[in-house]
């Protein structure tokens, strides 16, 4: 994970179903050490990008005498003992420092729809393997009957460190983008089908007219 801002998503679930706890998700350096003083910030925003809540991370008696380490919401000056991510809920990062997260649990690698709401939220690659882009489908409902949202409604973004968007994705179906195009995801800047693929864990922001759900195929 880059230093700054960064989208992140979980690839593990929980043993047994449901999504990860926050407290086992461990910010760590590349020699495998964690990183505390608060210095790593979870973020969660509002449909409109406005920041909510965030949680950072300090070690032991480092964030006052006597405290365990864990995630703490400072503007509430408390330790966060009890929030589970749903299963592929992204989030932001604000980092002081690049770093990795490091957690276990259970790989799903069914077909799986991972909802995303109106205007803007944070997804990510749920995979813990690399995933083209043009494997995932936007559709409407979770179900045998969903169909699929195209006409450019959806769209997955890339911004910089500094929160700058750098570019993004549209997805439209059959001869929507144009006579005798495919379905799939467009670069609209550059007027051609996107060519790119998501590493594990990978985050982006996701910008939709509706709510829906992203369909990721069964690996």
């Amino acid at each position: 994970m880059r230093q700054f801002l960064s989208q992140q998503v979980c690839t593990f679930d929980a043993v047994g179903g449901g999504g990860l706890e926050l407290a086992k998700l461990i910010p760590i350096d590349g020699e495998g050490e964690y990183i505390g003083d608060g210095e790593i910030n979870i973020q969660f925003k509002s449909p409109l990008g406005a920041l909510q809540t965030s949680y950072a991370y300090y070690g032991k008696d480092e964030y006052d005498d006597d405290t365990p380490a864990g995630w703490y919401d400072e503007m509430e000056d408390e330790l966060i003992s009890d929030f589970t991510f749903n299963p592929g809920e992204g989030f932001q990062v604000n980092a002081g420092t690049a770093c990795n997260f490091l957690y276990s649990g259970e790989v799903n690698m069914a077909e799986t729809d991972v909802p995303f709401r109106q205007y803007l939220s944070m997804q990510g690659n749920i995979r813990p393997t690399a995933v083209d882009i043009q494997d995932i489908i936007p559709v409407d409902s979770n179900d045998e009957n969903a169909e699929y949202i195209g006409d450019g409604d959806i769209n997955i973004q890339f911004s910089s460190p500094l929160g700058v968007l750098q570019f993004s994705y549209a997805y439209y179906g059959k001869d929507e983008y144009d006579d005798d195009t495919p379905a799939g995801w467009y670069d609209e800047m550059e007027d051609e089908l996107a060519d790119y693929t998501f590493g594990a864990g990978e985050g982006f922001k996701i910008n939709a007219a509706q709510a829906g759900y992203l369909r990721f195929p069964e690996m």
